[in-house]
């Protein structure tokens, strides 16, 4: 699968560039196009906002690759980034005749081009897929530490004060038990961090309407979601993104015993709740899904996590513009998409083998 090392020029600056990027390569091959626009929210600028989605093959194609990015808002720096650079280097002719490729461009827009995790609704789309007429799992540990999570003050030592609370939780439970408790979700607290939502939020219903327009009716379906925030600095870690029981094994054999699980702690994650993979499993049985969800690194974890926690309270409590706010989106921004050619590099080549794998992968379904 030839490529070539200028990756660089696949990135962009911010959604509006990564957008144009995209289409542009999409229409260049003659993908199909289809473009949702979100009905409840506008960019920075005031402009619309869309969630696009390029599709590549035949349209009773008996294996369908999803390929999505933005599922964490500005992580969709990253994961654009690969889409641009899959589609200009060709590389999905190199998929089998009876596949179909449907990359799903930002799928949280909102989160994408303010440069938030979150989407319009404070809403974390990744804890997003439960069941919202059941009563919500309860992260007992979470409702301790939220208000050192989101501290009424940022400055003044406001924010340093927090984190010796923090740093105090984790010392006494363990590193893991703390990030297990700050980002498996909650679901009680709609100002706090890491916030699973109290109803399907609009990127939820537009990715199931994705699903039952191009994969209801396929055989078996693979699934990449690209992620950055956990791990060593450029390395892709791949998480299984499915049925534990039912794609574990499976998913191991395509990627050559590199998955990792949190179900049996070989994760940098913590255990999830409401994953986007339950879109998909609420369409296909785990035997027809293999997912994964490339996870690159960027900082260590209490870099990131604060500036999470930063940009939650800027948007909070600072109007746009504010030295705060402008010292927050820069924080956000660098802990979730390392803009330098070095990383890139990084990002791109384990982006390449991944799709080979996947291809390799799905040949035996």
């Amino acid at each position: 699968m030839p490529t070539d090392t200028h990756s660089a020029e696949y990135f962009s600056a911010d959604y509006p560039e990564a957008r144009q990027k995209f289409l542009d390569q999409a229409k260049r091959i003659g993908a199909s196009l289809d473009h949702r626009l979100n009905p409840k929210a506008k960019g920075p600028d005031g402009g619309d906002l869309y969630t696009d989605v390029a599709r590549i093959g035949p349209d009773n194609a008996s294996k369908v690759l999803t390929i999505i990015s933005g599922t964490h808002g500005n992580e969709g720096f990253c994961g654009s980034g690969c889409q641009v650079g899959y589609i200009a280097n060709s590389l999905h002719e190199a998929r089998a005749d009876d596949t179909a490729i449907v990359f799903v461009h930002a799928i949280n827009p909102y989160g994408f081009a303010h440069i938030r995790r979150v989407t319009e609704d404070n809403v974390d789309i990744n804890r997003n897929f439960v069941d919202h007429s059941a009563p919500y799992p309860d992260n007992e540990a979470y409702h301790e530490l939220h208000q050192y999570a989101v501290p009424d003050k940022w400055a003044d030592g406001g924010r340093e004060a927090a984190d010796a609370k923090l740093k105090e939780y984790g010392e006494t439970h363990g590193a893991m038990a703390l990030q297990t408790a700050m980002s498996a979700g909650q679901y009680s607290h709609p100002h706090g961090i890491f916030f699973g939502g109290n109803a399907p939020t609009w990127s939820n219903e537009t990715l199931r309407s994705i699903i039952d327009d191009h994969m209801a009716d396929a055989d078996h379906a693979a699934l990449i979601d690209f992620h950055t925030g956990l791990g060593p600095n450029g390395h892709g870690e791949l998480i299984l993104n499915g049925d534990f029981h039912g794609s574990y094994a499976r998913a191991q054999s395509w990627y050559n015993d590199e998955v990792t699980s949190f179900e049996d702690g070989t994760s940098t994650s913590a255990k999830l709740t409401g994953m986007i993979c339950y879109a998909f499993l609420d369409v296909l049985s785990p035997e027809q899904l293999t997912g994964i969800a490339v996870e690159y690194g960027t900082y260590d974890v209490v870099t990131v996590l604060t500036a999470m926690r930063f940009d939650n309270w800027i948007n909070l409590n600072e109007e746009p513009g504010s030295p705060l706010w402008i010292e927050g989106k820069k924080a956000i921004r660098d802990a979730l998409y390392c803009d330098n050619d070095e990383w890139k590099q990084k990002v791109w080549d384990r982006a390449v083998w991944t799709l080979e794998q996947t291809y390799a992968g799905l040949a035996t379904v």
